[in-house]
């Protein structure tokens, strides 16, 4: 089965699942379209999810359909004992483009625990609307009512009775990058840097102005590749606005970076970095530009100035962590600047004496987040941070006992 992405006229592009004879799966690509709200990420992520459960229904040779009109019943044996383990093996994608998703042959490898449950989310969400919209084709009075009802609770009792808690794993100090490690970081995509990377200086200005957008502001690598020229507003107070938009027809890029979250204006207070911004747009993306005729308002371009591709970001992060691995963490990646920024405004904050819940409702903003909740890791990190700090203070103590009581002894 193939996982395949079209482009909407409108420039959304939306994945689609086509059976082995290259057709579309109406049920699948009908739940998919019903939650086009979602980024196209989630919805590949979701088709290939559904793709395993077509797969093993093939195997087995069960008619779904006559198992949502409750003319054939799953039973236990089939739901636990053999979709699930179904779940928990890992899939081969031979190609990103094509999308193929096929069971893995030779030795079977499980996956993770986060993975196997993501799968079992999605394959009850799908049959759960699959049963609704099955219900909700019938009269109030039809005797096929009750029977597809039981059936949909005994699906969902069976499915939900094989989920599992995500294990306990170790967690680091701090998510984000050490001070010394940005200070390299810098350093390492300083474009004054002779060995830092870039075909010509165009190149290299644009890889340090990323690095220090995300840095600085804690932005994702899609919210900068979206950023207009316009977005940034030079001025007494110079911000930097983050937008939500509408899919950009124009916007060839596949898949196209898009804003999850929400928007956000954010206010540049260094002064040098705002030179370095006004530079990058009024010297080097211009030069990029008129060089290769090109003419639109993306505030990123690649080499040839279109807009930037997100696996282009991916890629030079993986260059400079193998080009500079003396000095750079092995688990550099765009991600962890947004981790970094996030850690050190929290730590910020801490040390100023901002409360907890205020700490939070400010990192919500700055991050583009629509729920506290999701701050506590950094708050978390924090605390973990000073607890060490604490237990480090202990030992140097300890130990200054340990030495003045070997000096003692000596003495005596």
């Amino acid at each position: 089965m193939d996982v395949k992405t079209v482009r909407h006229p409108s420039g959304q592009h939306l994945p689609i699942l086509l059976d082995d004879d290259g057709l579309p799966v109406p049920l699948a690509n009908e739940w998919v379209l019903q939650r086009r709200g979602l980024s196209p990420n989630t919805l590949t992520r979701n088709l290939r999810e559904l793709a395993i459960l077509f797969a093993w229904l093939d195997s087995l040779c069960i008619d779904f359909g006559a198992c949502m009109a409750g003319e054939r019943m799953f039973t236990e044996a089939e739901l636990a004992g053999s979709l699930c383990e179904r779940l928990r093996i890992a899939v081969k994608v031979p190609g990103v483009q094509a999308g193929v998703v096929s069971i893995s042959q030779g030795k079977k490898v499980a996956v993770s625990p986060l993975t196997y449950k993501l799968r079992l989310i999605t394959v009850r969400q799908f049959m759960g609307w699959c049963f609704r919209l099955k219900i909700g084709s019938l009269a109030s009075g039809d005797p096929a009512l009750l029977r597809i009802q039981a059936h949909k609770e005994h699906v969902d009792k069976v499915l939900s009775d094989q989920e599992i808690n995500n294990p306990p794993q170790n967690r680091s100090i701090t998510k984000g990058l050490r001070d010394h490690q940005v200070t390299a970081l810098i350093w390492c995509v300083d474009f004054r840097n002779p060995e830092a990377y870039g075909l010509n200086e165009h190149v290299r200005f644009r890889n340090f102005i990323i690095v220090m957008i995300m840095l600085t502001f804690g932005l994702r690598p899609a919210e900068v590749l979206t950023l207009r020229v316009e977005d940034v507003e030079f001025g007494g107070v110079t911000a930097l606005r983050v937008l939500r938009r509408v899919a950009d027809p124009n916007d060839m890029r596949s898949p196209q970076p898009r804003i999850k979250r929400n928007g956000r204006d954010l206010i540049m207070q260094a002064p040098t970095l705002i030179r370095l911004i006004e530079e990058y747009i009024e010297v080097h993306r211009e030069n990029v530009m008129e060089r290769f005729g090109k003419d639109h308002n993306y505030l990123i371009v690649s080499d040839e100035g279109d807009p930037l591709h997100g696996n282009s970001v991916s890629n030079y992060f993986q260059i400079i962590r193998e080009k500079f691995k003396k000095v750079l963490p092995s688990n550099l990646t765009p991600k962890a600047l947004r981790h970094t920024y996030s850690s050190r405004t929290e730590r910020e904050m801490a040390e100023r004496g901002v409360p907890e819940d205020e700490r939070k409702q400010v990192l919500a903003y700055l991050r583009g987040d629509s729920s506290v909740r999701s701050q506590e890791v950094y708050i978390s990190g924090e605390i973990i941070r000073q607890a060490t700090a604490v237990q480090s203070k202990y030992h140097d103590t300890l130990m200054e006992s340990f030495l003045g009581y070997s000096s003692y002894e000596s003495s005596v």
